[in-house]
């Protein structure tokens, strides 16, 4: 049975998916920025999860 990422609407394998565990809150509030919607418990894939998560990083001044 596909997985479809609540995020982006991709189809994955449901193995694949990716359940933000709660010490990274931090990536849940930055998800739930864009997404109000999305519950948790959902998972996203994981290239939504590496995209969220990169939004949080320090950006590199220069």
């Amino acid at each position: 049975m596909d997985y479809e990422c609540p995020i982006c609407g991709k189809l994955l394998p449901h193995e694949l998916i990716r359940i933000i565990s709660h010490g990274e809150a931090h990536i849940t509030e930055e998800i739930k920025k864009k997404h109000p919607e999305w519950v948790e418990s959902n998972g996203v894939c994981r290239k939504c999860y590496e995209y969220y998560r990169e939004q949080i990083r320090p950006k590199d001044k220069k």
